[in-house]
C-alpha cells in the first residue's frame, strides 16, 4: 500500500518539470496533440514523460500568474481520469470509523480497526485511514486532490460508506455530515466554534464554492424504518445504497444475512416512498448459490412489485 508521504512526493514538481510542462502546454494550445506534445518535450535522462498532475499544476500556474486565459478545453484535456467528473458532478468518499454491525454475514471481510466490510487496502478506505476516519480531512484532502489533477469540485456527491450507516449514534451521524459539510465551505477546522447547527452549515454550503447536491449512505434492509428516513431527511440523505445481497431467502438464510427477501422489498418500498434513490447492492455466488439460482435471482430484481432499484452495484462473492 502507497502510504500518504509517498503519495504526496510524486505528486511535487521540480521547477524544470514545470518548464517542461508549460512548454508542452504551449504546443497544446497551438493545436498539437497531447502525446506528441509530451514526447517533444521528455523528461530528462530518459526519465520518461510528464505526468498529467505536473501539466495540471503548470496549467494552474500560468492562469494565476495571468500569463494565460482560463481555458477549459486545454483543462479538459489534461486531466486524469476525465470520466470520474464527465456528469458534472464530482462523487468525494468519506468512511465512517469502525463500529460493530448488527449482521453476522459469511461472506463479509473484517479487519481490526476498520469499519464492517471494508479493507485498508483499498483506496477509498485508505484515504479514510490516513485521516483517522476524520470527516473534515477526509472531505478537504480529497477536494485538494481533485483540484491537483484538474477536476472540477464545484457541484459534489458525498458518498458516505462504512458499513450499516443507521447503526451508528444519531449524534454521531449529524456530527459526522455537519464536519463533511463544514469542509466544503471551508470553515470551522478545529471544530471549535461552540454548538453549530447542521442546517445552517448546509444553508451555507447552498451558494458556496464547493455545493453538495447529492449525500449518499448505505445500509441494511433490516435497519431501515419509517423513523429512520425522517432522520435522514432531516440530514440531507439523497439516496441509500442497501445490501439486497439476494432474493433467496434459502441464500439468505445459509450466509446468515440476518433479514430475509421480505424485508428487502419492504425497506425499499419504504425508501421509495420517502422519496429516495435506491442502489442495491447484489452478490452472486455465495454460498448454496449456482449459475442457473444466479440467474433467476436476478431475474427477480426486475419483476414488477420487486426491487427494481434507481442503480445496481454487483459483488461477486
Amino acid at each position: 500500500m502507497v502510504n500518504a508521504k509517498a503519495w504526496k512526493e510524486k505528486r511535487m514538481n521540480s521547477p524544470e518539470e514545470l518548464s517542461l510542462a508549460k512548454a508542452a502546454l504551449e504546443d497544446l494550445r497551438l493545436g498539437m496533440e497531447l502525446r506528441k506534445a509530451l514526447r517533444k518535450h521528455p523528461l530528462p535522462n530518459g526519465a520518461g514523460f510528464l505526468a498529467k498532475h505536473t501539466l495540471v499544476a503548470a496549467y494552474r500556474e500560468l492562469v494565476e500568474s495571468g500569463e494565460w486565459e482560463e481555458d477549459p478545453q486545454i483543462l479538459a484535456a489534461i486531466r486524469m481520469k476525465p470520466i470520474r467528473t464527465l456528469s458534472g458532478v464530482t462523487t468525494i468518499t468519506v468512511l465512517t470509523k469502525p463500529n460493530p454491525c448488527p449482521g453476522e454475514c459469511i461472506f463479509c471481510p473484517t479487519e481490526s480497526n476498520m469499519p464492517q466490510s471494508y479493507l485498508s487496502d483499498e483506496p477509498g478506505a485508505r484515504r479514510g485511514v490516513e485521516n483517522e476516519f476524520d470527516p473534515y480531512r477526509q472531505v478537504a484532502s480529497r477536494l485538494k486532490a481533485l483540484h491537483e489533477v484538474g477536476h472540477p469540485t464545484d457541484k459534489v456527491e458525498l458518498l458516505i460508506l462504512g458499513g450499516s450507516w443507521t447503526a451508528y449514534p444519531r449524534s454521531y451521524r449529524e456530527w459526522f455530515i455537519r464536519r463533511c459539510f463544514e469542509a466544503l465551505n471551508a470553515e470551522n477546522p478545529l471544530d471549535d466554534q461552540g454548538e453549530i447547527r447542521l442546517e445552517d452549515v448546509q444553508k451555507r454550503n447552498e451558494i458556496g464554492a464547493h455545493r453538495n447536491v447529492g449525500l449518499v449512505v448505505e445500509t441494511r434492509p433490516d435497519l431501515i424504518s419509517r423513523q429512520e428516513l425522517i432522520f435522514n431527511r432531516k440530514l440531507g440523505v439523497t439516496k441509500f445504497q442497501i445490501g439486497i445481497q439476494s432474493l433467496d431467502d434459502d441464500i439468505l438464510k445459509r450466509n446468515k444475512r440476518g433479514h430475509t427477501s421480505e424485508q428487502a422489498r419492504q425497506a425499499v418500498d419504504l425508501l421509495r416512498a420517502a422519496g429516495f434513490k435506491v442502489v442495491a447492492h447484489w452478490m452472486p455466488n455465495l454460498l448454496g448459490a449456482t449459475l442457473e439460482s444466479d440467474r433467476a435471482d436476478f431475474a427477480k430484481l426486475w419483476v414488477e412489485g420487486s426491487i427494481q432499484p434507481d442503480e445496481l452495484k454487483i459483488y461477486p462473492c
